[in-house]
């Protein structure tokens, strides 16, 4: 059976005519085994239960149970089946229990007890940059997703029947014949609603107009079961509507992407050999040449997007999404909004509510990362999205609660219509191993992450925990800064790890927290200062947000005493790292205009998280445990990738100076952009201080233009925070250009 069918479509129920005491366990087991084989999860599941009536204790069974309920969107029976079996087995026969267990609570909206869970995940697994540990943050970040606001730029509602039915529509758009063309798995049925031949249950292809009272009865369209056995899904045109592509499914399930054309018969695509399960054909006009976008393995993980350009019924230059788009897990239902050039897919693993949620991305600009629709996703799976920002409409697939179905809320996938603006919200993107090189990545493709968006990816795992032994660096001082870098205090923090050890009776909990946590800090920071690297090498003005935590052993005020020497640690390693590559961006005298800075937040919590020793007396609690040691800590929480120019269409703007130095001049350009429609004369600046001042202005700049107006940094300043206002007079304007100009003064 193809991806289409295992991954989306409704899986029908069997007849279960004989009593369960009249059957053996072996027996109802043997169907179940046979059922999952051929692909009949449901059928399967209701012969497993037909087992576990009689043994409701065995876990192989409560384990096969669980499968099958997963792969037929039973959720609430999956998660509970997981958890009990991770309960009995602590992962040691079944080690992806616990992970299944947490996707099945997210599909099922029991987003605290799948938080729980996949914190549980993160923790157990050793390697932080597996699959797994990408897919527990994603995970998380889901969470957090739906703990939000939903948003309400969309208006989602149900089509009616007779387009759905208890059977599985989907794939639904708008054909050049103004029709609504969709696919749909149907069946003749018994007076209980149960399939009567499982080998007539097919998917075909099926059109339906509106009428003043809904919809007309849908018609089967090209491509019913012919024959030969033969049906088809997922149907598409060119814009002239002169060809169709669609799935053409041979009767062993083996798919293919065909074409035809109203007066010629189907011929299968050359060109995507290479790509034997290929389905779910999109064809788009892009930048002048006509492209086949379709999902198909072999890629980063899964399915992932494809795409090429396509002649008639030949596909060349076939290339694959990228790593922005395509993940570990599973892409699939591509289409692309040709009014504004995004790309719009389905995916089971970027940050997402349940199942699987609905994405987009610029395809035709340099992305920033790839944007969760929330408007649209539930917890169930929600597949095969079709927008045009033109008209500000749409339709999309799901199975989520409500979807019409004779057994389970979320057995089927229904159609749905979309309505609106969809609702701007921030990217999500993935830590990748390495890019792409520029000179080698199709600027439309997706995947050409520009450097903005590697760090983009890095905030998608933040905070950033970096962890430190008991009053380090720099014990029992008053002091606020340190020579000390952060590698240098974590090296020693890491030899001190045996006699942690040594202090806990049992290591595991301080074994997990050095592996885990500590460990993975240390290498994140490394990752950080790889991405940070081409950043500001590109002329990229960064600010990472670093606040400050502490065990409960000392006063509040020591602590915060103690959390700036923290941090003045972790300056000093930026600058010193790379041997020095990163100290010009710090001390602002980068040639490029890049710059890097920190901004320390408030200290962290009055008060330690509870449990927490402050005995010191019993320093195995207040020092070397697990919970102590968590306490020690610093976190980068945010980047922030500032703009590298001043636009003078509003009233005012700001421009970091960075760090300087007291008594060494500097000077400074600031770029200016006129986004006006006349020419831009900047007559002269006037300064609040005479330690910053407009050394130069530009000539004229012309609408579209850019120019540069030069600061004088003159050093006569305190140390400490800076902050000075320059009013920039404008020819023709009565009102001046406020210009802030922002700093941090070092000695």
């Amino acid at each position: 059976m193809s991806i289409d069918l295992r991954h989306i479509l409704c899986m029908f129920a069997v007849a279960l005519s004989m009593a369960t005491a009249a059957q053996s366990i072996d027996q109802w087991t043997t169907w179940g085994d046979a059922s999952m084989a051929k692909q009949e999860y449901y059928g399967a599941s209701r012969f497993y239960a037909g087992a576990l009536a009689l043994e409701p204790g065995r876990m192989s069974l409560q384990w096969k149970q669980a499968e099958a309920c997963r792969l037929s969107n039973q959720y609430p029976q999956a998660a509970d089946l997981y958890s009990r079996v991770y309960q009995k087995d602590a992962g040691r026969m079944y080690p992806d229990a616990l992970q299944w267990l947490g996707e099945m609570q997210l599909c099922d909206a029991r987003y605290d007890e799948a938080r729980s869970t996949w914190e549980k995940v993160l923790q157990k697994e050793k390697d932080k940059t597996s699959v797994l540990a990408r897919r527990a943050l994603n995970a998380l970040a889901g969470c957090d997703k739906a703990g939000a606001s939903k948003p309400l730029g969309l208006e989602i509602s149900h089509l009616p029947g007779p387009v759905n039915t208890n059977d599985s529509e989907f794939g639904a758009r708008t054909g050049p014949d103004s029709l609504l063309w969709f696919s749909s798995l149907r069946g003749d049925l018994n007076a209980d609603g149960e399939v009567q031949d499982t080998a007539a249950y097919r998917v075909g292809i099926y059109s339906s107009r509106p009428n003043m009272q809904g919809w007309n009865e849908p018609v089967p369209g090209e491509g019913q079961p012919d024959a030969m056995g033969h049906s088809n899904a997922n149907l598409m045109w060119t814009a002239s509507g002169d060809r169709m592509y669609f799935t053409m499914i041979d009767a062993d399930g083996t798919k293919h992407i065909a074409s035809r054309t109203p007066n010629s018969p189907a011929q299968t695509l050359t060109g995507l050999e290479g790509h034997a399960d290929a389905t779910q054909p999109w064809v788009a006009e892009i930048n002048g040449k006509t492209m086949l976008l379709f999902a198909a393995s072999g890629g980063q993980g899964g399915m992932d997007i494809w795409y090429g350009d396509l002649n008639g019924t030949t596909v060349t230059n076939i290339q694959n999404a990228g790593q922005l788009v395509n993940s570990p897990g599973n892409e699939v239902s591509p289409s692309i909004d040709e009014s504004a050039g995004i790309l719009w897919f389905s995916s089971d693993f970027h940050a997402g509510l349940g199942g699987y949620d609905i994405f987009k991305v610029d395809w035709k600009n340099d992305p920033d990362g790839i944007e969760n629709v929330l408007d649209v996703n539930s917890p169930a799976n929600d597949l095969y999205p079709v927008y045009d920002s033109a008209s500000g409409k749409g339709w999309f697939t799901s199975n989520r609660k409500g979807s019409f179905a004779a057994k389970g809320e979320t057995c089927c996938n229904d159609i749905y219509r979309i309505q609106g603006v969809p609702t701007k919200t921030p990217v999500d993107t993935l830590l990748v191993a390495e890019t792409t090189p520029a000179d080698s990545v199709d600027p439309m493709t997706p995947g050409s992450t520009n450097v903005k968006s590697l760090l983009t990816r890095m905030q998608s795992e933040f905070p950033l925990k970096l962890y430190f032994h008991n009053d380090e660096p720099e014990p029992r001082t008053r002091q606020t800064s340190t020579r000390q870098t952060y590698g240098a205090t974590y090296a020693a923090y890491k030899n001190l790890f045996p006699t942690y050890r040594e202090q806990n009776t049992d290591p595991t909990a301080i074994e997990d927290f050095f592996r885990n946590e500590a460990e993975f800090g240390r290498a994140q920071l490394d990752a950080l200062v790889q991405a940070l690297i081409p950043a500001l090498e590109s002329g990229e003005r960064i600010t990472l947000d670093v606040r400050g935590h502490a065990s409960p052993l000392a006063k509040n005020y020591y602590n915060r005493d103690l959390s700036l020497r923290r941090i003045e640690s972790l300056r000093n390693h930026l600058r010193t790292v790379e041997n020095g590559r990163l100290s010009s961006y710090m001390d602002s005298t980068a040639t490029n205009g890049g710059l890097l800075r920190l901004r320390v937040l408030p200290f962290g919590e009055d008060r330690s998280a509870s449990g927490v020793s402050d005995d010191l007396n019993d320093l195995k609690r207040s020092v070397y445990s697990a919970e102590a040691a968590r306490e020690r800590r610093i976190e980068v929480e945010r980047i922030h990738v500032e703009s590298h120019s001043i636009r003078l269409s509003q009233s005012s703007a700001g421009f970091d100076l960075g760090t300087v130095r007291q008594g060494v001049p500097q000077r400074f350009q600031v770029p200016v952009v006129n986004d006006g429609a006349t020419p831009l004369h900047i007559v002269r600046g006037r300064s609040s201080c005479d330690c910053v001042m407009v050394e130069a202005t530009p000539p004229p700049i012309p609408p579209g233009g850019t120019g540069t107006i030069e600061l004088h940094y003159s050093g006569r300043t305190r140390p400490g925070p800076l902050e000075r206002l320059i009013e920039l007079e404008i020819e023709g304007s009565t009102t001046p250009y406020l210009l802030n100009i922002v700093g941090n003064v070092i000695q």
